[in-house]
């Protein structure tokens, strides 16, 4: 696995696009499992491999990963396409929905609300209920990288 390397854009002037779901209902865990299996992936096989996968947190990231896309095409659309700073890029480089790929896909905690569970004879359990932040951020890949 380790010659099967995927080539990234970690140049700090590549141009990225982002889309985040904050308070998810569904446990950090849970959600990075499907996070890792479509990091480094191309836009369009992440989004296959997110429409045949059961788990339920595969459409909210299905989703995020939409959304990233989106907001990619009405950037170069409308020609302000950013550095990961924040900074416009000028002049504007010829970036194609196409070429994009995800770079960076994680999953942060939310909070967590304590509960209560009512039991037996008074008693009580405490549980919890878990919340993620999912993160996805898209880079188009460098010339060397889009061989294969």
């Amino acid at each position: 696995m380790a010659g099967n390397k995927r080539r990234r854009n970690d140049a700090p002037d590549a141009p990225e696009f982002r889309a985040s779901h904050r308070y998810a209902k569904i446990s950090p865990r849970k959600a990075r499992l499907v996070m890792d299996a479509i990091r480094d992936l191309p836009v369009s096989r992440a989004l296959d491999q997110l429409r045949h996968m059961p788990q339920r947190g595969a459409a909210l990231i299905d989703k995020v990963l939409k959304s990233a896309i989106a907001n990619a095409d009405r950037a170069i659309e409308d020609e302000r396409v950013r550095d990961p700073g924040g900074v416009k890029i000028e002049p504007q480089p010829a970036v194609d929905v196409d070429d994009l790929y995800v770079h960076d896909a994680r999953v942060d905690e939310g909070p967590r609300l304590k509960r209560w569970m009512p039991r037996a004879r008074g008693s009580a359990y405490p549980y919890r209920k878990f919340y993620s932040h999912l993160v996805i951020g898209l880079r188009p890949r460098t010339s060397a990288g889009r061989e294969g």
